[in-house]
């Protein structure tokens, strides 16, 4: 989220738009396989049910985001992706907050009488 609010505000700053493009990359770049294991984690003895939807619907996710930014594109400008992305990622950021503890539950270790 920080680096799309450096591409909101200050696009105009090469060095910003760099930073900001790093921050995405580091921001984003386990996502997948943080995904696979919340999803494996949380589904059990259902985890290969479980892995092809999640193949599925990031498929689904990237086709529709091309379609959505494309349109964007066209009708808005580049100038409209900070804000929509900000915009569609403040539900996800919930989402993630409120299912943390079914995909990354609290392990407790084991203690020896």
């Amino acid at each position: 989220m920080v680096s799309l609010q450096l591409l909101a505000v200050l696009a105009d700053s090469d060095a910003l738009v760099y930073t900001a493009a790093v921050l995405w990359g580091l921001g984003w770049g386990g996502v997948p396989t943080l995904l696979q294991t919340a999803a494996a984690d949380a589904a059990g003895e259902a985890a290969d049910s479980v892995q092809a939807m999640l193949v599925t619907l990031w498929n689904v996710a990237m086709a529709a985001g091309g379609m959505i930014g494309g349109l964007l594109l066209r009708s808005l400008g580049a100038d409209s992706f900070p804000i929509s992305v900000l915009l569609l990622l403040t539900p996800a950021l919930i989402l993630v907050v409120a299912a943390r503890r079914h995909g990354f539950p609290v392990v407790r270790a084991a203690t020896t009488p």
